[in-house]
């Protein structure tokens, strides 16, 4: 069962979708994994993965759709550490470390939107750390 934080992100995304006029379908949002290796449940809200029949999905427009990523910080504590709009991610390892790999409109990089700006983040125990 994911943590009240995510599930109010989730019932948000829902909510939304049907003020559009849209049917929401959300059951493929969330991605559960140990990502820091701390042996706690993160979590990863995927707004791209929301299904708004009759409707645009309101998450996502030119840049990308909104990406979460909530780490598990202790008894029954999950915390935000990544919130932007990303055209994709992946999961991968750095230096045999935990990592995620996003690609983000050029906006975040100074660049024109329709420009793909690459950005690779290390996850740390609390939070994400910039790579490059």
């Amino acid at each position: 069962m994911e943590p009240d934080n995510v599930a109010a992100e989730v019932k948000q995304a829902i909510d939304d979708c049907r003020a559009m006029g849209g049917r929401p379908n959300a059951d493929a949002m969330l991605k559960v994994d140990d990502l820091n290796g701390d042996g706690g449940e993160d979590w990863i809200v995927d707004f791209s993965k929301l299904r708004c029949a009759g409707a645009t999905n309101p998450f996502c427009g030119s840049g990308g759709c909104s990406l979460q990523i909530f780490l598990w910080t202790g008894g029954s504590e999950w915390t935000r550490v990544f919130d932007e709009t990303v055209q994709s991610y992946r999961l991968t390892r750095v230096n045999g470390r935990r990592a995620v790999a996003i690609n983000m409109g050029g906006s975040a990089c100074g660049k024109p939107n329709y420009q793909t700006c690459a950005k690779t983040y290390s996850i740390e125990r609390t939070r994400l750390a910039p790579l490059r």
